[in-house]
């Protein structure tokens, strides 16, 4: 039996943050709109998810998956931090890690930006790191394709 799997995924190792940047072609307060209530994550990602922009809020976020094999899927956290137009944060997960998307003007449009920190420094953690890492930069990219042509692309 290997280490990971007589420790549950416990043992210490090191997890880095996760950080993934773009530009988004659309004003900072139409972005931060779809970042930080679950109607607006409904239009470019989610399927019934329900958080407001306020602080304490609780965070459901819902995918439905249809079809033979697919179940929805949830995971939960709480709004823990929202300044209007800048920056929006809320927890999610088993422990729960953070994630801090923040919207500032660019001549272009939006920088946007999202940053995922407190993933468990465990092998259980580097796994979540890898599942989450690309994710988040997909998440970024259909965001970016709502804000800019209204196209919401399948998740």
């Amino acid at each position: 039996m290997s280490s990971a799997g007589a420790s549950g995924g416990r043992e210490a190792v090191p997890v880095p943050d996760i950080l993934h940047s773009t530009l988004v072609r659309a004003d900072p307060r139409d972005v931060f709109a779809l970042l930080s209530s679950g109607t607006g994550w409904d239009t470019w990602f989610t399927d019934g998810s329900v958080f407001e922009p306020s602080v304490g809020s609780p965070v459901r976020l819902l995918w439905r998956r249809p079809g033979e094999d697919g179940g929805d899927v949830t995971d939960e956290g709480v709004v823990t931090e929202c300044v209007p137009g800048e920056r929006f944060a809320f927890t999610w997960g088993s422990p729960p890690s953070l994630v801090t998307f923040t919207t500032a003007a660019h001549p272009e449009g939006t920088r946007l930006t999202v940053l995922e920190t407190g993933l468990p420094q465990t092998t259980d953690g580097l796994a979540r790191f890898g599942d989450r890492a690309p994710g988040w930069g997909e998440a970024l990219t259909l965001v970016r394709c709502y804000a800019e042509h209204g196209i919401r692309l399948s998740t």
